[in-house]
């Protein structure tokens, strides 16, 4: 997800990019390809200090667990006046400010379909933003997809088990598909063209539609056809049970994720 960031900001807007990147084979990468700074160090605190001053607005496109590893140096190196946009997963905005020593900070989930510019980010700000770093925060998630605020954070949990981890049950489900595929012997380019297809032309029909998914399932559902034979075997194999508690284990996941 950082690399979309980097992406779409490289691409869609007038920033000065700097990357805190301790591995210097994916920084020098990355300088290559999106034209930004990276640091002569690999020492993860040498890099925070030479860019996070300077910096006004902080991204944190890192992984939960590597929070409280580096929010010393952070907070040593972040003024009061820096804004602070996170996308780690169950990190709630209270940790963030209380690690940090600041008041305000951003909460955002993406997710990887913005690495292509299709993805849905979802964020919430613990104290109002002026409408200035609003249409800013707003023009950095575009550059990803489309973009929702809420005005309550718990919704940002709620949107991970959805929106955050949604494609890997859908890829999940695209891979289940694949298998079956070459069970019953089809061709695999051919079968991986109808499901990828099959999977975007029904989003882009749902979206579209003024019909709830229940409806459009219906359409194509007719009594003792295909469709209905698989959808009934799939209900005998619990499918709706396994989806309900999927995206519940996750929202729980992500809860938890606060307290690790």
């Amino acid at each position: 997800m950082g690399k979309a960031f980097i992406k779409g900001i490289a691409h869609s807007a007038q920033h000065e990019i700097y990357l805190v990147e301790p591995d210097q084979e994916k920084a020098l990468e990355l300088k290559s390809n999106f034209n930004i700074n990276v640091s002569d160090s690999n020492n993860y605190e040498q890099q925070i200090k030479e860019f996070i001053k300077s910096s006004d607005l902080i991204l944190l496109c890192i992984k939960p667990q590597t929070f409280n590893s580096i929010k010393d140096i952070l907070k040593e190196n972040i003024s009061e006046n820096q804004f602070i946009i996170s996308i780690m997963a169950g990190i709630n905005t209270n940790t963030i400010c209380n690690g940090l020593g600041v008041s305000n900070s951003i909460r955002v989930m993406p997710n990887t379909p913005g690495q292509i510019g299709k993805g849905i980010s979802v964020w919430y700000t613990r104290k109002p933003v002026n409408e200035e770093i609003k249409n800013t925060i707003e023009n950095i998630l575009k550059s990803l997809g489309d973009c929702i605020k809420v005005n309550s954070e718990e919704i940002i949990d709620k949107s991970t088990a959805i929106s955050g981890s949604g494609p890997g049950f859908i890829f999940y489900f695209m891979e289940i598909m694949m298998n079956s595929c070459n069970e019953i012997g089809m061709d695999e380019n051919l079968s991986k063209e109808l499901i990828i297809k099959t999977i975007i032309g029904s989003g882009e029909l749902a979206k579209m539609s003024n019909k709830n998914f229940k409806e459009l399932r219906d359409e194509v559902t007719s009594p003792n056809g295909t469709t209905e034979a698989g959808l009934n075997e799939m209900s005998n194999n619990n499918f709706e049970n396994s989806i309900n508690s999927g995206i519940k284990a996750a929202y729980i996941r992500a809860l938890e994720l606060s307290n690790d």
